[in-house]
């Protein structure tokens, strides 16, 4: 397992904000802010300009990062139509980093602490991790944490990040409409860890368009075991 990684420098003029109007928006809180660093580079570097950054972090140390555009995909989308035909410019959604690769990297891998931390839930992306904290109350809890593989699937170094902390218990709660993807992560996570399923109700929502009550709503009925999840599946086509 090849899991070395390189110290990643942040966009020029990066800092950290603890309010932004796009964030705002996605329901961030204070808590968030604390604990899920983020930032923007404003007009000093116009790369980055309407983006918002988070660092990725492992080990204390910053290696790489994830920077969302502001405008809605919507509005990214007719932009990109128009500029095909106009010549003009194309805006990317995600500008990130190229050092490491993200296969191996686990967003939030610092705060499953070792032999501590019994359960992982595995979510898609930053968004999601930062709504299940927030549901959950995760903050700072020592025995369940959320991470984010950055995708519907998971690589050989991210399982072995998992389980060189001791992690036991791994809940998948990627997208309701990616069964096929949370079908094939199960069998991938079946031989290392005890691997159940939050079976999201709603296929067209993702974890930060959900409800407080319908997120516990989720662990405290639809958390299937892999078989459970796949008998489910079968019938509901």
């Amino acid at each position: 397992i090849d899991d070395e990684l390189v110290p990643v420098e942040l966009p020029d003029f990066y800092k950290r904000t603890f309010r932004h109007p796009y964030l705002q928006r996605r329901g961030f809180c204070f808590d968030d802010y604390e604990y899920f660093p983020v930032g923007i580079t404003g007009r000093l570097n116009p790369r980055y300009a309407d983006y918002v950054v988070f660092p990725v972090i492992d080990n204390n140390t910053v290696v790489g990062y994830v920077s969302r555009h502001t405008w809605p995909k919507e509005e990214i989308d007719v932009h990109n139509r128009k500029a095909r035909y106009s010549g003009g410019y194309r805006i990317l959604r995600y500008r990130n980093s190229t050092e490491n690769d993200f296969s191996k990297l686990l967003y939030n891998y610092d705060a499953v602490r070792v032999d501590e931390t019994d359960t992982v839930i595995l979510a898609e992306g930053i968004f999601d991790v930062i709504a299940l904290t927030r549901r959950l109350e995760l903050y700072d809890n020592p025995h369940v944490a959320a991470v984010a593989t950055f995708g519907k699937k998971i690589s050989d170094v991210q399982i072995y990040k998992l389980q060189s902390k001791g992690v036991r218990s791994v809940v998948i709660g990627y997208d309701g409409d990616a069964v096929e993807s949370v079908k094939r992560t199960a069998e991938r996570l079946k031989p290392y860890f005890e691997v159940f399923i939050a079976d999201i109700a709603d296929a067209a929502k993702d974890w930060d368009e959900l409800t407080e009550s319908e997120i516990y709503g989720i662990f405290a009925c639809r958390l299937l075991s892999v078989l459970e999840y796949k008998l489910k599946k079968v019938q509901e086509r």
